[in-house]
């Protein structure tokens, strides 16, 4: 087994994912070593918090949440904005302590992780290119007196069109995501929260293969 040494600086960044309020209690004992001796402030949308009862108080979801953790000679930082999310952790001493800290909080948002959305934005460049091309073949070979569409297709068209838009949203509105609840902890229930996002996409993927493949064989007929 090869030894390598730890880079010099920590990481920041952090995979897409879904966190209720028992994943944020357990990062902020992970940063505050689960010691009395820190002050912490938490913030969700618009609201500014000071203890994790305050946020359960608010009840809904949020796509931007900041927590800051301050003690002796130390500071933290957790962030998710719409376009990522990100930890710093500064802290005067033994960077190990630090090190074991960034990994603790990086392995609850891999088991948090919103696997959909961290794999899209990962390959985003290439599905982008992927998409140009075909949309280039399909107007170099298509016929050039394609059949008009009539009112029927058309609304199929402004359909498929609605759903793809609804797709992009998913993928580009939002990085992170924080339900300032606890999540249900047994049965299909938890299931089908946990996998929401991919059921939703998957039905409206469906769909839009469905019109998509309707409209190309009025087109082409």
């Amino acid at each position: 087994m090869a030894i390598k040494p730890l880079p010099h600086s920590i990481p920041s960044k952090l995979p897409p994912a879904k966190l209720y309020l028992d994943d944020i209690n357990e990062i902020l004992q992970i940063l505050t070593d689960s010691s009395p001796d820190y002050q912490a402030t938490f913030v969700a949308g618009q609201s500014k918090c000071d203890t994790l009862d305050d946020l359960k108080e608010l009840r809904r979801r949020t796509t931007h949440f900041v927590m800051n953790i301050s003690s002796p000679r130390k500071h933290q930082t957790l962030e998710l904005t719409t376009s990522a999310t990100r930890i710093h952790i500064d802290e005067i001493g033994d960077q190990l302590l630090a090190w074991s800290k960034y990994v603790n909080v990086a392995a609850i948002f891999e088991r948090r992780k919103l696997r959909l959305k961290s794999a899209v934005r990962s390959v985003a460049p290439l599905l982008f290119a992927g998409l140009s091309f075909l949309a280039l073949a399909v107007w170099m070979f298509a016929p050039r007196a394609a059949k008009p569409l009539s009112i029927y297709e058309l609304t199929h068209l402004a359909t498929g069109i609605v759903l793809a838009a609804a797709v992009v949203y998913y993928f580009v509105s939002s990085h992170s995501v924080v339900y300032l609840r606890y999540p249900l902890r047994i049965g299909v229930g938890r299931w089908l929260e946990d996998h929401k996002p991919e059921i939703i996409v998957g039905v409206i993927s469906i769909l839009l293969g469905a019109i998509a493949t309707r409209i190309v064989e009025k087109t082409w007929r």
